[in-house]
């Protein structure tokens, strides 16, 4: 049976679970429902949200989908695949988080049944028709009947077995003691004639040590010498200007949103394009096609149109430098 059950996160990142309603979502909120039954985890942004407050939730809903949700000695959420943001500013105007808010309204439509724990299924008549099933069996199931008590059996005493008489052993004798053997009578010695030696010199006592051999000490080299000419630095690299150009005019708008508000967010996606965002909200999304520089058609709509005068005044002044 597949279970979904739905979050409010708090503010700092901490996650509780609610009952399941449609009314939990309201502006000032962001909500995590977990739906075993698509294998999906939804992730829905009030419009009151600002970007600190929807990056935390992001972060909660990633930790949901990596390890699921403990309840009792159940996990739920084990095998979800994908995170579903939706954020409900785009919904209307996005045809990508339209399609994700209408799939969730259709789940939260759903006729639904708790089960306990803030825990939910779809699966009505299947519940019920399980439910039933059991408590039939039990009812038809014959009762144990009782064991009979066991028999308590004497226990046969040991004998006791005879032991074997000591052995004697008899003593050892002593042995007798070797007598020793008479010492030979030495033979007399003829007496040598004296010869008269020179005293010999005593041998000369060396001491190693670690300046024998010693090498000749390398020569000093003049302070006059001439030193040898440093190797010439290799030529740069031709084939990218155009590259550093990009770069240098992906990191002008980046100067110029920064002249305007003190917190953003950047983040670059797949397809090589750059998103922009405030504490309020986002603020533009663009690219680089060719050495242009191209922005999507909701960049600055949400601005005041001041601010987006002076990001692009920004821009030009920065871009004559590489004239």
């Amino acid at each position: 049976m597949d279970f979904a059950i739905m979050f409010d996160v708090l503010e700092g990142g901490v996650i509780e679970p609610i009952e399941w309603s449609k009314d939990a979502f309201t502006p000032d909120r962001s909500i995590i429902v977990l739906d075993e039954g698509t294998t999906s985890l939804f992730l829905w942004h009030g419009a009151k949200q600002g970007l600190v407050a929807r990056r935390t939730a992001l972060r909660q809903a990633e930790s949901l989908k990596g390890h699921g949700y403990t309840v009792g000695k159940s996990i739920i959420g084990r095998d979800t695949k994908e995170i579903k943001e939706i954020d409900s500013r785009k919904v209307g105007r996005v045809p990508e988080e339209t399609d994700l808010d209408k799939e969730l309204q259709n789940l939260l439509s759903k006729e639904f049944r708790a089960t306990g724990d803030f825990m939910v299924t779809f699966q009505v008549g299947e519940f019920e028709s399980t439910k039933a099933e059991k408590k039939a069996a039990a009812a038809l199931k014959p009762k144990p009947e009782p064991k009979p008590a066991p028999k308590i059996e004497p226990k046969p005493q040991p004998k006791p077995e005879p032991r074997p008489a000591p052995k004697v052993e008899p003593k050892p004798q002593p042995k007798p003691a070797p007598t020793p053997a008479a010492a030979p009578k030495p033979k007399p010695s003829t007496p040598t004639p004296a010869t008269t030696t020179a005293p010999s010199a005593k041998p000369e006592i060396k001491f190693a040590s670690e300046y024998d051999n010693a090498e000749p000490l390398p020569s000093v080299i003049s302070e006059s010498a001439s030193a040898p000419a440093p190797a010439a630095a290799p030529a740069d690299k031709p084939g990218k200007t155009i590259d550093t150009k990009s770069e240098a005019k992906v990191g002008f708008v980046i100067i110029g949103v920064l002249s305007q508000y003190d917190d953003i967010w950047i983040s670059k996606k797949a397809d090589g394009a750059y998103s922009i965002e405030m504490m309020d909200g986002p603020v533009c999304e663009f690219s680089i096609t060719d050495g242009s520089l191209k922005f999507t058609s909701n960049s600055f709509t949400s601005l005041p149109a001041n601010i987006k005068t002076d990001v692009q005044n920004k821009f030009i002044e920065l871009s004559n430098l590489l004239k």
